[in-house]
């Protein structure tokens, strides 16, 4: 991805998760109904947003400098993000899927309030993957070729 696409993603991201902090703010302190369908359709927003991102950076045989070594920042990259995309899925089923039982989990606070820590975290986590895999091929290329800045 380039730098000026990834900047708009990067922006795109703290706003969804302003605009997220915000709603899980007002619905806490105001206790409306209408704030808390705001925050869970930001947090599906974000989950979608999420998915989107990760895909943007899959790009079939663009790490494959080195064979081997290529492969294992490709399944590093990929496990985390896989596995941080599917954990923050499977909470948010799990919360919709309760919401069928229980009709006021999902304007709890604690269950709000965690949603909310561990999306944040799975931001954090993706970008992670997506800076470390960067800088691991940025690394493996100099190596290879013999690039001094």
């Amino acid at each position: 991805m380039q730098r000026k696409t990834k900047k708009k993603f990067d922006i795109i991201k703290i706003i969804i998760n302003l605009v997220l902090l915000t709603f899980m703010i007002l619905s806490i302190t105001l206790k409306e109904n209408t704030y808390y369908a705001w925050y869970w359709i930001m947090v599906s927003a974000m989950l979608v947003y999420e998915i989107y991102y990760s895909y943007k950076w899959i790009k079939v045989d663009e790490w494959n400098i080195d064979k081997h070594k290529s492969k294992a920042i490709r399944y590093s990259y990929d496990g985390l993000t896989t596995g941080t995309i599917i954990l923050s899925g499977v909470i948010y089923l799990i919360v919709m899927g309760f919401e069928a039982f229980q009709h006021s989990i999902k304007t709890n606070i604690y269950i709000v309030v965690i949603v909310y820590i561990l999306f944040t975290i799975s931001i954090l986590c993706n970008y992670l993957a997506i800076n470390s895999a960067n800088r691991d091929t940025k690394r493996l290329a100099e190596k290879t070729f013999k690039y001094k800045k």
